[in-house]
This record gives structure tokens, C-alpha cells and sequence, in this order.
């Protein structure tokens, strides 16, 4: 008897502590949003992120804990649970070592158009294998389709082997792929394509959609270091009907575009309705095209999260009616954050903050210290080549060995007040201890096969600009790197954690959530808040 009751407590304790198989993961990346978007708006959320924030397990410490604080990385770590320096995804753009050449990091010459549009893109420049990919090794029958106003976006949080990898095109006015994924699109796709859905589903104006009183508590709607639309930075903002394909970007339809979209794919490839389980992957980018314009703490960026607010309530009541409410679990995070307009931290924070522009700040200074580099070595060949790579032959020739050389150049570039540190080569490939600020962050960015022989930090609250408006990321301070991360289901039971935990996390954790295996050497794990 004593057994029986062993046995049925066993029993109890794992059918109580876990969570049923999905039928469907949802896995969900606001490209450029700020983890405290929740804490300053979340009394305005009403549909999706209410749902998630009120409802879910929310981890208010979640962090990149790497310094290129970018889309792609961010997208790849997401998906992939690896730092860029596995991942070899360092950045959206990387110079190549021996040609000098620039590359993109979702390029690819051998990836065809579909039906003439698209292509050019796959995950061929990825090193690791993604979410999509171990779901897929478990199981063949599953499906992974991504969708993205970006194509980096797509491509890599869905790994080496989606079933299909979509990413928006504004001439198209609809989804796109490259043969990479198939060779020609699934008839629903070239239905929602021709269905000129910006003419028939945009209006002629984005007006407000709360009262004006609540964004006035923010600060002003007119700011002169926010980018305009056409002619001014205030509401309301017109399209041009005819051209609303290209104008939605940086508006929140351009998100609302992807969400349809992914209605569409859970409909017509029964995402979740064929007794295996299915990955679908939505980055939502119009918070990066925006904060970049306007930044965070525009009228703008809290209209679009309002907006998104809606637009992802509406999916998680579709797949609640479609899929069933108990068969799905959602996580969100973010590819990366967003450093506030210098502007507005000066004035409204009183926050010593600085844009330096690039042509006038940085550049001019830079080329005047590579001359003189030049003539200190008697070298007719620069020394500093592309900001990237360092030219260690001519200081041989001239008697300095390589870190002889090194210093020579940090305080060199340590006298542009832009920049407040330097990182060479030989300090980011070693995990040896060091005592060096942000050190870490930057060895985790650091995939040496396509790595620059240094890289800066510039200083904090500040950016480098080519505009006089707009805002950037790209560091390794919180601002840029402090980013959201929630998981829901059914049957979770809400929490906020505060402890610190990484972007990395999100993939191992589903994977161990939906019950299928992940390689052994990731730098996220599984979060056990999420997974007991």
C-alpha cells in the first residue's frame, strides 16, 4: 500500500509541476524595445502585451550580455541561444578579412529571387543551429516559418532549415523569400500579396489612438531632434495613397502587415492543428524604424506599442479560437534596446549626454591621426585601415612590435572625446580573467573569423550619428542592452523575477519547455521559473 501511494505522489508531483506539449510555440522578438516600456505604458495595454505582462512570467533583469546590442545578433541569439561569438553573426554588417569587401549578414549570391522578387538572403553566414533546427531533428513533420518586416529578422531566428523564412518588400507590398526556402511561394502567400493589403487596410492618416492628455505626459509631440514625417515631427502623419506600400514602414502597420501575415500561415499550413508541434517566429520591426527616427520617448513610440498592444491581442484571440488556448505558449523578447535622443536626456533628464556627428566629430580627427601614424612610421600605406583593421607589417618595419603598436594606436583614438575604450584583437579572443570594464561583453560579440583587429566604446548616453535628429544602439550600456523577456501559457502562474538572466535563454527554454533536446554548448539555459 505504502508503494501505491509512493507512486501515486510521484505521479502527482510530475503531472502538477509540468506544463502540457504545445501544439504551437510562438516565439515573438519587438525589434528595438526597451524593457521599461512595460513598466512606463503598461497601464495603456489592453490586448497582447497585457495578456503577456499581467499573465506570463515576466523577467524584468533580462539582459544581451554582449556589446553589439544590433538586429542581427540580436535575432541570431535569440534564436540560436548562442552569443555572437559562436554564432559568427558579430554584427548586421562585417568587413571581410582578405577582400576588404562588406558583408551583410543574412548575403547570399547562391540565394535566387521566387517567382522574379526576393532573394539574395539565407542563413548561410550562420554557425550554429537555431530553435527551428532541434524542434526539426525531433521532428520532421513539424513546421518552422518566420516572418519579419526585415530580412535578417526572418532568416535568423528560424534557423538553418525552416520550412520558410518571409520578409517584407515595400515594391512587392507584400512577403517575399529566396530560393533558399522554396522555389516557388505557396499559393496563400501569392493571394495575401495580391491582395493590395496598404491600399485596403491603411487609412490616409496615423492619428492618436488615446487621448491627447496621456501623451503629454511624455513630453512634447514636436522635438527638433526627432526626424520628420514628410513635413513635420507632429500628428498627424499622412500616407499617399498609391505609395502606402513604401510609407508603412516606421507606422504601425507596418507591424500590422506581419501579424495579418501570421494568421495567414497558421490558417493555411494548420500551424498547430496537426497533432505535432509547430514554431512560428514573428519579429515585429517598426519600434526599430521609428525609436531610430523619433525615439523612445516620442508621441510616436508610445502610439505604436498601443497599436502592437491590439494588433497582438487580436493574434493570441485568433490562436486561442483556432489552435486552443491551452495549446500554445508564447515568449517575447527583444533583438536589442534603444539609447534615448541625446536631446531629450539633456534637456528633460538632465542627463550630460552628446551626439556626435560623424563627418565633423569623429572622422576628420581619425584620418588627421592615421597621417600621423603614417609619418611616425615612414609609411606610405595607411595604418589604420577601413576603422577596422590595423596595418601590424608597417609598425614591424619601423621597429614597433605589435603591442607597441597597439598602445600607440589606443591613445591615439582615446584623444577623440567620442571614444573611452579600445579592445584589441588579442584581448577579445582569450576568456582569461580580466579587471578591464564592459570586457566581457565585448569578447561575447567577438567572432574572430570575421572580427576587426579593435574595437571602441564610445561614451555613455552618447551616440555617433551622420544626422543632426534620430537616435541609435549599438553599446553595451543597459540602454541598449536591457531588453524584455516573457513566457505564457495557460497554465503559468505570473511572476516577475528580478534576477539577471540573458536573451540566450529564450530559445533553450522553449525547446526544454515543448520537450525536445538542444545542444549542450549554448551560452543560454533554460530558465527554471519557465521549466522546473
Amino acid at each position: 500500500m505504502k508503494k501505491i501511494l509512493m507512486l501515486l505522489l510521484i505521479v502527482s508531483i510530475y503531472t502538477f509541476g509540468k506544463s502540457p506539449v504545445p501544439k504551437l510555440i510562438v516565439f515573438i522578438s519587438i525589434d528595438q524595445m526597451r524593457a521599461d516600456y512595460f513598466e512606463r505604458y503598461n497601464q495603456y495595454f489592453t490586448g497582447g502585451f497585457h495578456r503577456l505582462y499581467s499573465k506570463g512570467i515576466t523577467f524584468s533583469n533580462a539582459d544581451l550580455n554582449y556589446a553589439t546590442s544590433e538586429t542581427g545578433p540580436g535575432h541570431a541569439t535569440l534564436g540560436t541561444g548562442c552569443f555572437p561569438w559562436k554564432s559568427g553573426i558579430l554584427s548586421n554588417d562585417w568587413i571581410e578579412q582578405t577582400t576588404l569587401n562588406e558583408i551583410h549578414c543574412v548575403s547570399d549570391s547562391s540565394a535566387n529571387p521566387v517567382d522574379s522578387v526576393g532573394g539574395g538572403f539565407s542563413p548561410h553566414n550562420l554557425a550554429v543551429t537555431a530553435v527551428g533546427d532541434w524542434l526539426k531533428q525531433q521532428s520532421m513533420k513539424s513546421k518552422v516559418i518566420t516572418a519579419s518586416t526585415k530580412d535578417r529578422a526572418a532568416i535568423l531566428m528560424g534557423g538553418k532549415n525552416a520550412d520558410y523564412a518571409f520578409w517584407y518588400s515595400k515594391t512587392v507590398g507584400g512577403m517575399v523569400t529566396s530560393d533558399y526556402y522554396a522555389k516557388t511561394l505557396p499559393q496563400w502567400v501569392k493571394t495575401f500579396n495580391a491582395s493590395n493589403w496598404s491600399e485596403n487596410n491603411v487609412p490616409s492618416q496615423w492619428l492618436k489612438i488615446l487621448p491627447e492628455s496621456e501623451y503629454a505626459k511624455i513630453g512634447p509631440d514636436t522635438f527638433t531632434a526627432e526626424a520628420k514625417w514628410k513635413n513635420s515631427t507632429a500628428f498627424p502623419h499622412d500616407f499617399t495613397s498609391g505609395k502606402k506600400a513604401e510609407e508603412i514602414v516606421g507606422s504601425p502597420y507596418g507591424d500590422k502587415i506581419i501579424v495579418d501575415f501570421a494568421m495567414e500561415a497558421v490558417k493555411n499550413e494548420k500551424l498547430g492543428q496537426r497533432n505535432v508541434t509547430d514554431l512560428l517566429c514573428i519579429s515585429l520591426s517598426n519600434c526599430d524604424y521609428l525609436g531610430h527616427a523619433q525615439g523612445p520617448d516620442s508621441h510616436e513610440m508610445l502610439d505604436l506599442l498601443v497599436n502592437i498592444d491590439r494588433y497582438l491581442g487580436e493574434l493570441f484571440l485568433y490562436l486561442d479560437k483556432n489552435i486552443g488556448k491551452d495549446n500554445y505558449v508564447v515568449a517575447l523578447s527583444a533583438d536589442h534596446a534603444v539609447c534615448p535622443l541625446p536631446e531629450f536626456n539633456s534637456e528633460f533628464r538632465n542627463i550630460s549626454a552628446k551626439r556626435y556627428i560623424y563627418g565633423t566629430d569623429i572622422k576628420p580627427k581619425t584620418d588627421e591621426f592615421n597621417s600621423i601614424l603614417k609619418k611616425e612610421l615612414h609609411s606610405s600605406d595607411d595604418i589604420l585601415i577601413k576603422n577596422a583593421f590595423i596595418n601590424y607589417s608597417a609598425g614591424i618595419k619601423a621597429g614597433l612590435d605589435s603591442v607597441q603598436l597597439e598602445q600607440r594606436i589606443k591613445a591615439g583614438l582615446l584623444s577623440v572625446d567620442a571614444f573611452v575604450d579600445i579592445y584589441f584583437r588579442r584581448e577579445l579572443i582569450t576568456r582569461e580573467k580580466s579587471d578591464k570594464m564592459f570586457i566581457e561583453k565585448y569578447r561575447n560579440s567577438y567572432y574572430a573569423p570575421r572580427g576587426k583587429d579593435y574595437l571602441y566604446r564610445i561614451r555613455e548616453n552618447s551616440i555617433i550619428s551622420s544626422r543632426s535628429y534620430g537616435t541609435t544602439h549599438g553599446s553595451p550600456y543597459s540602454y541598449d542592452t536591457h531588453v524584455p523577456l516573457i513566457f505564457w501559457w495557460s497554465g503559468a502562474v505570473p511572476q516577475k523575477i528580478t534576477r539577471e538572466v540573458h536573451s540566450a535563454d529564450a530559445a533553450p527554454t522553449l525547446a526544454r519547455f515543448a520537450g525536445f533536446s538542444f545542444p549542450n554548448n549554448l551560452d543560454g539555459v533554460p530558465l527554471k521559473e519557465v521549466v522546473k
